[in-house]
């Protein structure tokens, strides 16, 4: 990317230059760009329900501020790994049609996969150190040294845009690919960037999870704490479905990198990353009490939630309690509608 800014937007010929004689490949799979599409949007929307909810908190936690990443980059690629390139697959446009928008549509994903990679490893390190407070790297997590690792955080996603060598979608496979397929040196797109950080992400994520719900498992396994448990399990099956989809999407593209892959295995790493970008809005929409109730206060109003007794959070519940009080009512019902002692006791 840094050659194509400092060389007014023209890409680099001896990689990416078309010949006048290129032939479009007869490629087209409109059932899986619907498909794209379709799955994309919904996601999107929850997605984006999810993120209002993260900003509506109004949190400077850690956690609060790599979720908020997080969902920017989540975004991000599935408005490009889904919307764009399903409209790509069912129309079949290849690379030589439109080489700038492929180039530029190719890097943005690749920043916005090796972006989420590294804020998921930090988002793991941030629950170890919640539930183990011994945990080593607790100390990445302080007011000032956490501005250090979102400082190097930003400066690393920045290198990458300008300096990495991008992944360029092919219709052939429906998949991000690093040859663009229109007769070069396939040596040319050698990015070796990608398998350290595919690596890294699907070791790094495996191994801290691991011990997240190792140690979850063997400190509070004979805990009768109801809630204990249920926040345990939740955490756990956090970090698994994350873990999960990290780690086959980086094994994926890892294995297509080196060995000569079918159109099932291409058509799969997609549907795998698109997976990874779209799960978290799944997870926060079932799993975090505090995401969903204030997703639930945004989409449902407050008059149709009372009319069926439906009070998110606690301070609902204390409104209509104090609100019974105040007017002398001892119990309200689901509807919030008063029950008064004396319509049952006569004195």
């Amino acid at each position: 990317m840094f050659y194509v800014i400092t060389h007014n937007f023209e890409l680099w010929p001896d990689a990416y230059e078309c010949s006048g004689n290129y032939i479009v490949p007869e490629a087209r799979w409109p059932k899986f760009g619907i498909f794209m599409g379709v799955s994309g949007t919904c996601f999107l929307i929850l997605y984006f329900l999810c993120f209002i909810a993260i900003i509506k908190i109004k949190s400077t936690a850690p956690t609060y501020q790599l979720m908020f990443l997080i969902a920017i980059f989540d975004m991000m690629a599935l408005i490009i790994g889904s919307l764009i390139f399903g409209y790509l697959t069912y129309h079949g446009i290849f690379f030589c049609q439109y080489p700038l928008f492929f180039f530029i549509t190719g890097v943005l994903a690749l920043v916005s996969w090796f972006s989420n990679c590294v804020l998921c490893v930090l988002l793991a390190m941030e629950r170890c150190s919640e539930v183990d407070p011994k945990f080593f790297l607790s100390f990445l997590f302080g007011k000032w040294q956490f501005s250090i690792v979102r400082s190097v955080f930003f400066a690393y996603a920045i290198i990458a845009l300008l300096f990495s060598k991008p992944a360029v979608f092919s219709p052939v496979y429906s998949s991000l690919i690093y040859d663009p397929l229109i007769g070069k040196d396939p040596n040319l797109y050698t990015n070796p960037w990608i398998v350290y950080n595919n690596s890294f992400v699907a070791i790094t994520n495996t191994t801290l999870y691991f011990y997240l719900c190792y140690y979850l498992l063997v400190k509070y396994r004979y805990s009768t704490s109801m809630w204990l448990y249920k926040s345990n399990r939740q955490i756990i099956l956090q970090g698994v479905l994350l873990c999960l989809f990290h780690s086959v999407t980086a094994a994926i593209y890892e294995y297509m990198l080196f060995v000569s892959s079918a159109l099932e295995i291409g058509i799969a790493g997609h549907v795998a990353w698109q997976a990874n970008c779209s799960c978290l809005s799944v997870v926060y929409l079932t799993l975090n009490r505090t995401i969903r109730n204030t997703v639930v206060k945004m989409v449902i109003p407050k008059s149709i939630r009372a009319k069926y007794g439906w009070h998110i959070g606690v301070e609902e519940h204390l409104a209509v309690e104090q609100a019974a009080e105040s007017n002398g009512i001892s119990l309200v019902n689901a509807s919030a509608a008063p029950v008064k002692y004396n319509n049952f006791f006569v004195n």
